[in-house]
């Protein structure tokens, strides 16, 4: 158990690394912070500090530098304690601002996550990853029929995460305007407000209770739904930043190649994001070596979630080096979070 004055010497090392790159002496300590203390008190914490592991020696240099575990004590500080908490409110408070502007006049579920990685790459310096709604968590709002010509529809499947799927169809017989109208209205009661998964079972239900002759052509438009669900089960994340973490290239520890090509594949970052619960409006951090996945160990992960109706749709990360600046970095995945999560009170 470290002492009060032992953790705020970790945090001023923390601080001074994340802002210089460069290992931290008890001299430049005791010149930056009001300690109060002499330079030899300084380095007698610091010695407490390493042998506990929270602190290295890099090469021979004098100077130290935070450990993943040294991390770890600094980031539950962060989101934990009240005082230290503000920094993030203030800085959520801003970025919220910032990302509304833009994020707010989007409509369409890809144009807004991608810019919502996009926007979150640049205001942190780190990748960024936003998931896409899980399918299973995504409800129906509306089915949409539109005549195209005599024999061609095209569907619309609206869901409640705000994405609009498009597919036409080519109708067996010409179908009125008026027999459309009536063909959506019983889709509709099937499928609006109802989970995605459970659309299958329904729509097999709702073919059988037409008559033979109209039978045909309301199994060509269930199809063309369960088609545009079937096509959008693959897990997907946008990502943005690469160019970020190129830049910061010599913190990875020879590994960055085989991060990127982690990022291209995805299939790795769904299943690890998927790991981890999140408490509402309290976001994660996993340091370094915490990372199950190998290509992540010299890497620090920042989560948070957005939901829809106060249920866990989909995570907000942040990735980059453990030498971070985890105060905004914490404010800028929760305010993008927040603008992503629907049926939320402000």
């Amino acid at each position: 158990m470290i002492s009060e004055r032992n953790m705020a010497v970790l945090r001023a090392i923390i601080e001074d690394f994340i802002a210089t790159n460069e290992p931290v002496g008890s001299k430049t300590l005791v010149e930056r912070h009001n300690f109060g203390v002499s330079s030899a008190t300084i380095r007698n914490d610091m010695a407490v500090l390493e042998d506990e592991g929270y602190i290295a020696a890099p090469h021979t240099s004098s100077g130290r530098i935070p450990t993943d575990k040294g991390y770890r004590v600094f980031v539950d500080q962060l989101i934990q304690a009240e005082a230290v908490t503000a920094e993030i409110r203030k800085n959520f408070a801003e970025l919220n601002k910032i990302f509304a502007k833009t994020l707010d006049q989007l409509t369409d579920l890809d144009e807004k996550l991608q810019t919502s990685a996009q926007l979150l790459a640049k205001a942190t310096g780190e990748a960024a990853v936003v998931q896409y709604p899980n399918m299973k968590s995504v409800s129906v709002r509306a089915v949409e029929f539109v005549k195209v010509s005599e024999s061609r529809v095209l569907i619309l499947l609206i869901t409640d995460a705000e994405r609009i799927q498009q597919h036409v169809v080519i109708l067996a017989s010409d179908v009125s305007e008026q027999s459309l109208a009536s063909l959506k209205e019983k889709f509709n009661q099937v499928c609006a407000g109802f989970a995605i998964e459970s659309l299958s079972d329904s729509l097999k239900v709702l073919v059988t209770k037409f008559a033979p002759e109209q039978r045909v052509n309301v199994q060509i438009l269930a199809d063309g739904i369960l088609s545009m669900i079937d096509a959008n089960k693959q897990d997907k994340v946008a990502f943005a930043g690469a160019a970020n973490l190129v830049r910061s290239e010599q913190q990875f520890a020879g590994g960055l190649s085989s991060l990127l090509q982690t990022f291209d594949e995805q299939s790795d970052i769904w299943q690890f994001l998927n790991l981890w619960k999140l408490e509402a409006e309290k976001p994660r951090a996993i340091i370094g070596s915490e990372n199950s996945v190998l290509e992540l160990s010299t890497s620090s992960l920042l989560l948070s979630s957005y939901s829809n109706q106060g249920t866990e749709v989909a995570k907000v990360a942040v990735v980059g080096p453990t030498r971070m600046n985890y105060p905004r970095n914490f404010a800028a995945v929760l305010a993008v979070s927040k603008l992503l999560s629907k049926g939320q009170e402000d």
